[in-house]
């Protein structure tokens, strides 16, 4: 009987599109969003935008027009129907950006999207109260994301002595 020779498989031919960008890595400092709070923000803020899409949506099916759409038969300019989406659709952006200061900025998104419900006010305000909700919906979303925003360490001398200290209470003298 022969001995029986095993050779080895041949090596796979490198692929034809390599793709050897480097990793991004960000370097947490203060003003930045943890991780699980940043995911919280970013899909809140996706929400409120997919239910301004809902509102477009029930403007259009009941023909009640909102301001920023115009009625259907005369609709406003392409560029004014997309205002209510700029905030909460470039908020997720940031967010997946790991922008720093974004508590701050879903302040100012908040905001905004107010705006755009008040001038609903006046001729819609069953669409006006939605679109607040929506903007007090990404009020809390933000003002809960300052829970996770990293803050800078206070130089204090309390701190210089570590958390055991304060376990142990007052040094004796």
């Amino acid at each position: 009987m022969e001995p029986t020779v095993v050779t080895p498989l041949p090596q796979p031919p490198p692929p034809r599109f390599s793709s050897h960008r480097a990793a991004r890595t960000i370097t947490l400092r203060p003003g930045h969003l943890l991780a699980g709070w940043a995911t919280m923000f970013w899909l809140g803020w996706l929400l409120v935008g997919g239910s301004f899409g809902a509102v477009w949506y029930s403007s259009r099916v009941t023909g009640l027009s909102t301001w920023w759409l115009g009625p259907e038969t005369e609709p406003r300019l392409f560029l004014l129907n997309i205002v209510p989406f700029v905030a909460p659709f470039g908020l997720a952006f940031l967010a997946l950006r790991s922008a720093r200061y974004l508590p701050w900025w879903g302040i100012l998104g908040a905001l905004l999207s107010a705006g755009i419900a008040a001038g609903d006010l006046a001729d819609e305000p069953r669409y006006a109260i939605i679109e607040f909700a929506l903007a007090a919906a990404g009020l809390l979303i933000s003002v809960a994301a300052f829970a996770g925003m990293l803050r800078a360490a206070s130089p204090s001398t309390d701190d210089a002595q570590g958390p055991a200290a304060e376990l142990e209470g007052p040094p004796a003298g």
